[in-house]
């Protein structure tokens, strides 16, 4: 149908090299250390009134303006701006990609969490799916997460 619009975020490794493409409001996180850090920023109505300094956070906006998408591909608008952004890895990273099924339904901390204890990639994916699922999944869940092992530098 006319008007639809979709989210995009990717993420591309060379190496040690990480390249991050987003559009809209799908996530990439990058576990580093135990800690978790949100690499993209949603392009929604609650962010934009983060960023003009109305709101103090994105948690605190209203639910339907989480939502909101102003920027997506396809759509009304004919030309998506597209954030890029390129990081080096490091050994024993870990990276996630997901939808609003999942973040709407799983807060950053137990995110991080449950990258930190699980034992492998397909562990934290099913584990991340399952507990937004239990927590009311209301829109899809995807999830994506990437564990890297690089060799040490001489």
């Amino acid at each position: 149908p006319s008007g639809m619009g979709t989210t995009l975020t990717s993420a591309r490794s060379l190496g040690r090299d990480l390249q991050i493409t987003h559009v809209g409001d799908s996530r990439a996180y990058l576990l580093r250390a135990g800690r978790l850090h949100r690499l993209t920023k949603d392009h929604t109505y609650a962010q934009l009134l983060v960023d003009l300094g109305r709101l103090p956070s994105t948690d605190q906006a209203d639910p339907r303006h989480r939502h909101i998408l102003t920027n997506a591909l396809g759509g009304s608008d004919r030309e998506a701006k597209v954030d890029i952004d390129l990081m080096k890895l490091e050994d024993g990273d870990r990276v996630l990609l997901c939808s609003d099924g999942l973040t709407d339904m799983v807060d950053d901390p137990t995110i991080a969490r449950m990258l930190t204890d699980a034992a492998g990639s397909q562990q934290a994916c099913e584990s991340l799916v399952q507990l937004a699922l239990e927590n009311g999944g209301r829109d899809n869940v995807t999830v994506i997460v990437a564990g890297y092992q690089l060799p040490h530098d001489a």
